[in-house]
C-alpha cells in the first residue's frame, strides 16, 4: 500500500470536465471501396429465408436512413465524464445542460470524418439529407438499388406476421477505412413500433341535475362479479399522494413532449378536462419538416362493421394513444405545456422515430421531458438498433431531457401483440426502446382491492375523485379476457440482450449484472380500473346526452403509466427549479433507503395472491397464459422485495419523492468527519470494495484527508487480484471529491523490495448520506475503463451524521484507518473496527511471494482479515485471513473465498500495533511473521488506550 506523503500529496482535481475535448480523426487511411468490412448485429431475426417475399423494386425511394458515428475514445471518455458531472452537485458542470449543437461541437465526430463519409455516400449515388446537430448521425436517402449497392446487400420484402416489411438480406458492408468511424447503419430494416395501451368498451355514467354525480362511476355486472372503477385525475392524486397540486406545484413553466403518429381531436381534450375539473388546455401540435402530417383526427365511429368503435383502424388506435398520453400527462401536471410531436410513417421510417429525432436533436430542444408510449420487440431487433437508440437517449440526457418509455404490454413475451390470443411460439423479450439506461422504463401494476373494494373506494368528491387513499398493488397481469379467453396483457419486463447493466442499477432485488433490467418504476395499468378517457372516435366522447348519461373509455396498459410518470417529472422539475435529465441514478439511490417511503414496493404479499406459482400468470408475475388457458405459456418474473422485473422499484408516493429528491437527508453529507471511515462495496459485484479512512481537518478547518484501499480484480477472471489506493482532500462543504487513483507495483510479500507508485486515473467519490454513495472512475492507463460503482456501507454506521459526527466514538472505532509497516515498502492494511457489531475487518494490500520489479500489476495480492473484536480490548486473536479469487473488475462474478491462515493483532497505542500472521494454505502456505504497524496520518481526536 502506498504510504501517504504528508505535505507533498499531489491532488489531481478534475475541473470543468470535457470542454472542447480533443478528438482524433477516426478515418485515417485511403478509402478503398473494394476493401470491405461487415457491420455485425445488423440482421433482423424476422428476415428469414422462409418469409422472403422477393426483392424490393430497384427504383423505390428510401429515406430516413442513418449512419451512426463512433466518437474517438478521447471524446467518448469526455462525453461520459461530462454526463457524470452534470449529476454531481459538487461539480461546476452540475445541471449545465448542453444544446444538441454544443454536444456536436464538443463531443461529435470530426469534420474530416463527416466530410469523408458524406463524400462516400454521394459517390454511391446517395443524398446526404442532414448531419445531426450532435454530429453523431448522418441522415441520407436514395433508391433501393443504390442503397443496396452501397452497403453490399440486397433489400427484400419479408412477411413479418400480418404485414410485409423491408430488410437487408446480408450484413451491410462498408469500406474498411470506415470501420472505426461507423457504429451502425439504420433504416435498412424496419423497426416495428406498437402503441402500448388498452381501451375498454365504452362505459356509461350519469350526471343528475339534482344531485352530485353517481359514486365512483361504478360499473357492476348485472349477474354479479367484481365491479370496475374509473381512475379520475383526482383519484390518481389520492392514490399516489399528489397533494402538491394544492401547493402550487402543478408543472407550471415546464413542457412535456409526447411523440406519436396522429393528432388528437380537441373536443376530446376539452371534454376530459371539463369532467375532471381542470382548465381547458390544448396541446401544441408539431409536425417535423422531415415527417408527414397525419391530417385531421377522427371524430366519430360506427357501431357496426370494421373498423368500428370497438375495433378501430390503426390510425384511430394511434389517435387513441396520443389522446391517452395527452390526457394523462396534462392531468398529473395541469400547469405544464404539452407538445404533441407527430408524423405518420414515412419512407420505411416509423413516424415515432421522426418525432423522437425532432424532440432530441432540434436546437434548442422543445421540451425537457419526453414521453414515449410505444414498444418494439427487442428479440426481433439487432444490436445496431439498440446502439442507435442508446446514442439518441444519451444525447437527450446530456440535454437535460428526462425520457420515459412504456415497458410494453406483453408481459415476459415482449413480442406478442396486446390482447392477442397467445401462441405456442411466443418469445421472451423486453421493449427495445427501454433497453437504454438513459431512459426511465415504466411498467404496470394492478390494484389488489377485489376482496374488499369498499375499503379503498367511496363516494365522489370534487372532480369525480372517489379513491380513499393508497391501494395495495400487485403486478398488472390480466391473462383472461372478460369472456374467459386467454389473452396477452401484462407488464413488460426482463433483461436486455444488448445493453449492459448500468452502474447505478444495483440494490436489493436487482438480479445481477446480466444486462439492463426493466422496468424501473410502475403505476396502475389495468383496464378493470382503467383511467377515465374521452375519445369520440372510439365511442367515448364524454358528451352528456339528454338523458344525463355520457360515455367514456377505461384506458390501461403501460402507455397510461408512462405519461403519468412524465407528468410527475414536470412537478419535480418545477419544485427543484431545474431539469433533472436521467432520473434513474437518483431513483435507485432513493430506493436504497426504504425508510423514506418514496416507493410502494410490490411484493407477493401486496399482490393478494395467496400462493404464487411463477409459471401460472397472476398478479404476482408477468407470465403469460397458453393458447387455451392459464397453463402452457411463458414463465415470467415474480414480484418481490426491492427491485423486480415486473414492477421495477414499485410505484411512487409523489409527495415523498419530491420531498426526498433535494432535501438534506438525501443528497449530501459532510465528508470531513471520521464517521465516514469504514468498509464500502457494491453488493452486486462480489468480493470487491473499499476500506476507507477520513482524517478530518487534516489540511485545515473544514478540509480533511480521505484515504481508501480499493481491493478488486483484473478485467478478466484469469488476471487475478488487483488493488489501488485513492487519496485526496474532502470538504465539509461538498458531498463529493475528485482525486487520483494510484497503482503500486514492484513489491514482494513481507519484503523491503522497492516499489513504485504512480497515478493511473481519477476517481470522484460522492455520498448521498452516511450509508450510500458512489465511486466514479476513469482510468488513464490505456485500459479505457470508466464507470460508476454504487457504494453501500457494509457494517453499521457508528458516528457519521449528515452534517458531521453525531457523537463521540469509542476508541475501538478510532483505531480504524490506514496502517503500514515501513519496512515492507508499499504494503499495509486499512482497518475497520466496528464497536456496534464487535467486528474487525481489514483489507491487507500486499504482493505475491514471487513478485518483483518486473511483475507489474499482476504481482499484486490482497487478503481480507475478519474477526470478532471485544469492545475495550487492545488485542485480538484468531483473526481469519481469507483469500478471494474468481472476480472480475466491477462485474458480478462467481467468486470463491477460503481461509488461508490466521493472525493476531496487538495495539500498543493509537499509533502503533503489531500484526502476527501464519499462513496454512494458498500461495503463502507455511509463511509466518509479523508486521510492525504504524498509523498513516494523524491520530484521531479522542483516541486513547
Amino acid at each position: 500500500m502506498s504510504a501517504i506523503a504528508i505535505g507533498t500529496l499531489c491532488l489531481g482535481v478534475l475541473v470543468g470536465g470535457a470542454a472542447h475535448a480533443a478528438g482524433a480523426d477516426r478515418i485515417v487511411g485511403p478509402v478503398d471501396n473494394a476493401q470491405r468490412t461487415a457491420l455485425s448485429g445488423h440482421r433482423a431475426l424476422w428476415a428469414q429465408a422462409k418469409s422472403d417475399q422477393g426483392a424490393v423494386p430497384a427504383d423505390l425511394p428510401l429515406a430516413h436512413l442513418s449512419l451512426t458515428l463512433n466518437r474517438s475514445p478521447e471524446r467518448q471518455q469526455a462525453f461520459d465524464r461530462y454526463l457524470q458531472e452534470q449529476q454531481d452537485p459538487a461539480s461546476p458542470n452540475y445541471h449545465r445542460w448542453l444544446t444538441p449543437a454544443e454536444i456536436g461541437e464538443r463531443f461529435g465526430a470530426s469534420q474530416h470524418d463527416i466530410d469523408a463519409l458524406s463524400g462516400w455516400l454521394g459517390a454511391q449515388g446517395l443524398k446526404v439529407d442532414a448531419v445531426a446537430s450532435s454530429r453523431t448521425r448522418i441522415h441520407f436517402s436514395g433508391s433501393t438499388a443504390n442503397v443496396g449497392a452501397a452497403f453490399g446487400t440486397e433489400l427484400h420484402y419479408f412477411q413479418a406476421g400480418a404485414e410485409k416489411r423491408i430488410a437487408n438480406t446480408d450484413l451491410p458492408k462498408i469500406p474498411a477505412a470506415f470501420a472505426n468511424a461507423v457504429q451502425s447503419v439504420t433504416g435498412l430494416s424496419a423497426i416495428k413500433l406498437v402503441p402500448a395501451h388498452r381501451m375498454s368498451a365504452p362505459r356509461s355514467a350519469a350526471i343528475r341535475q339534482d344531485a352530485a354525480p353517481q359514486p365512483a362511476l361504478t360499473n357492476c355486472p348485472p349477474a354479479g362479479g367484481p365491479c370496475s372503477y374509473a381512475i379520475f385525475p383526482a383519484d390518481f392524486s389520492t392514490i399516489y399522494d399528489v397533494p402538491v397540486l394544492a401547493q402550487g406545484i402543478d408543472g407550471s413553466g415546464q413542457t412535456i413532449a409526447i411523440v406519436g403518429r396522429q393528432r388528437v381531436y380537441n373536443p376530446d381534450i376539452q371534454n376530459f378536462q371539463s369532467k375532471a375539473g381542470l382548465a381547458t388546455k390544448y396541446p401544441t401540435v408539431i409536425v417535423p419538416t422531415t415527417g408527414t402530417d397525419p391530417g385531421a383526427p377522427a371524430s366519430t365511429c360506427s357501431t357496426t362493421g370494421t373498423p368500428s368503435c370497438s375495433k378501430p383502424s390503426a390510425a384511430v388506435a394511434d389517435q387513441g394513444e396520443a389522446t391517452l398520453d395527452v390526457q394523462r400527462a396534462s392531468s398529473v401536471a395541469p400547469g405544464a405545456a404539452i407538445d404533441l410531436i407527430v408524423s405518420t410513417t414515412t419512407n420505411n421510417m416509423d413516424g415515432v422515430f421522426i418525432a423522437m429525432d425532432y424532440a432530441i436533436d432540434t436546437n434548442p430542444v422543445p421540451a425537457k421531458i419526453l414521453s414515449i408510449s410505444f414498444a418494439s420487440c427487442e428479440a426481433d431487433a439487432t444490436s445496431g438498433n439498440a446502439t442507435y437508440l442508446d446514442n439518441y437517449f444519451s444525447q437527450a440526457a446530456m440535454e437535460g431531457i428526462s425520457v420515459f418509455v412504456a415497458s410494453g404490454d406483453g408481459g415476459v413475451a415482449g413480442c406478442a401483440s396486446l390482447d392477442s390470443t397467445p401462441t405456442t411460439t411466443e418469445r421472451v423479450s423486453t421493449n427495445l426502446l427501454c433497453s437504454s439506461g438513459h431512459v426511465t422504463c415504466v411498467g404496470g401494476t394492478e390494484f389488489a382491492d377485489r376482496s374488499n373494494p369498499g375499503m379503498y373506494w367511496g363516494s365522489n368528491g370534487p372532480g369525480y375523485g372517489s379513491a380513499l387513499g393508497y391501494i395495495p398493488e400487485g403486478a398488472w397481469n390480466e391473462p383472461l379476457s372478460a369472456t374467459g379467453a386467454s389473452q396477452v396483457a401484462a407488464s413488460g419486463g426482463g433483461v436486455s440482450a444488448f445493453i449492459p447493466t448500468p452502474s447505478w442499477q444495483a440494490g436489493p432485488g436487482v438480479p445481477g449484472r446480466l444486462g439492463r433490467y426493466t422496468p424501473d418504476v410502475s403505476f396502475a395499468s389495468s383496464i378493470r380500473e382503467g383511467y377515465f378517457t374521452c375519445i369520440a372516435a372510439q365511442g367515448g366522447s364524454c358528451v352528456v346526452g339528454s338523458d344525463g348519461q355520457f360515455h367514456y373509455l377505461g384506458s390501461g396498459g403501460t402507455s397510461a403509466s408512462t405519461p403519468s410518470m412524465a407528468g410527475i417529472a414536470a412537478l419535480l422539475n418545477q419544485k427543484t427549479g431545474s431539469a433533472q435529465a436521467n432520473l434513474n441514478p437518483r431513483l435507485y439511490a432513493l430506493a436504497a433507503t426504504p425508510a423514506n417511503g418514496v416507493f410502494h414496493d410490490v411484493t407477493v404479499d401486496s399482490s393478494g395472491v395467496g400462493s404464487c406459482t411463477p409459471s401460472t400468470p397472476s398478479m404476482c408475475n408477468n407470465s403469460t397464459p397458453g393458447p387455451s388457458g392459464l397453463s402452457g405459456g411463458l414463465q415470467g418474473y415474480a414480484v418481490g422485495p426491492g427491485y423486480d422485473q415486473v414492477t421495477g422499484l414499485g410505484s411512487i408516493d409523489v409527495s415523498k419523492l419530491l420531498a426526498a429528491w433535494g432535501n438534506g437527508s438525501g443528497t449530501s453529507v459532510n465528508l470531513n468527519q471520521h464517521g465516514m471511515t469504514g468498509s464500502w462495496a457494491n453488493p452486486a459485484t462480489s468480493g470487491q470494495g473499499l476500506v476507507m479512512e477520513v482524517d478530518p481537518d487534516f489540511y485545515g478547518t473544514g478540509t480533511g484527508l480521505l484515504f481508501a484501499g480499493w481491493y478488486t480484480y483484473d478485467v478478466t477472471a484469469p488476471g487475478g487480484q488487483r488493488w489501488y489506493t485513492i487519496q485526496g482532500q474532502v470538504s465539509a462543504a461538498s458531498p463529493s471529491s475528485t482525486m487520483p487513483i494510484y497503482l503500486t507495483q514492484g513489491g514482494r510479500f513481507a519484503s523491503s523490495l522497492a516499489t513504485t507508485t504512480a497515478p493511473v486515473g481519477q476517481a470522484t467519490i460522492q455520498f448521498s448520506d452516511c450509508t450510500h454513495g458512489s465511486l466514479n472512475y476513469t482510468f488513464s492507463d490505456g485500459s479505457g475503463r470508466s464507470g460508476t460503482i454504487p457504494l453501500s456501507r457494509l457494517d453499521s454506521n457508528v458516528t457519521c451524521g449528515q452534517t458531521g459526527n453525531n457523537g463521540s466514538a469509542a476508541s475501538d472505532y478510532l483505531l480504524a484507518g490506514a496502517w503500514a509497516d515501513i519496512g515492507t515498502s508499499g504494503q499495509g492494511l486499512v482497518l475497520d473496527i466496528n464497536p456496534l457489531q464487535n467486528l474487525l475487518f481489514a483489507g491487507w494490500y500486499t504482493f505475491a511471494t514471487n513478485a518483483g520489479q518486473g511483475s507489474g500489476a499482476a504481482g499484486q495480492n490482497w487478503y481480507t482479515l475478519q474477526a470478532i473484536f471485544t469492545p475495550g480490548s487492545t488485542s485480538s486473536t484468531n483473526i481469519g485471513i481469507y483469500n478471494t479469487t474468481g472476480g472480475v473488475f466491477n462485474q458480478a462474478a462467481t467468486t470463491s473465498t477460503v481461509p488461508v491462515g490466521s493472525a493476531s493483532l496487538v495495539f500498543h497505542s493509537c499509533n502503533s500495533a503489531t500484526l502476527s500472521y501464519a499462513f496454512t494454505a494458498g500461495a503463502n502456505a507455511g509463511a509466518s511473521g509479523s508486521l510492525n504497524l504504524s498509523r498513516i496520518g494523524p491520530m484521531p481526536a479522542g483516541c486513547t488506550l
